[in-house]
């Protein structure tokens, strides 16, 4: 199920799914592309940020074994993310479109009502 938002200025519409994003589970460790991709910039940076940090930890000589610990932590902060971005990524995306000034394209749909209520809209 999906719910259509639209921009008042553009026309320009955009189609938010309701429930799980794989997308966003698969890819937003990425340098967070898909999130700025979203515009969803903050997490975006975010995600960018930590892929820095992944980089910079491999580059630090240290103990193998502290290397290994670093590198399943970062991952673990990986898979965490993912998951929350994978979970709420659509729901981000729609409030985030509807901040910026977005409206539903039909509001009375059942479509719509339903991702109102996925999403604790009242709008």
């Amino acid at each position: 199920m999906k719910a259509s938002l639209r921009n008042p200025r553009t026309g320009e519409v955009v189609d938010v799914k309701v429930g799980f994003d794989l997308v966003l589970f698969l890819t937003s460790w990425f340098l967070g592309l898909p999130l700025f991709l979203r515009k969803l910039n903050v997490w975006g940076a975010f995600m960018f940020g930590l892929a820095i940090v992944w980089g910079e930890e491999g580059r630090t000589p240290t103990n193998p074994t502290d290397e290994l610990y670093a590198a399943i932590g970062v991952l673990l902060i990986y898979f965490v993310f993912s998951l929350y971005f994978g979970i709420k990524g659509n729901e981000m995306t729609a409030k985030n479109y509807l901040d910026l000034g977005w409206q539903f394209v039909d509001p009375d749909s059942d479509e719509t009502k339903a991702a109102k209520l996925s999403w604790g809209i009242k709008v």
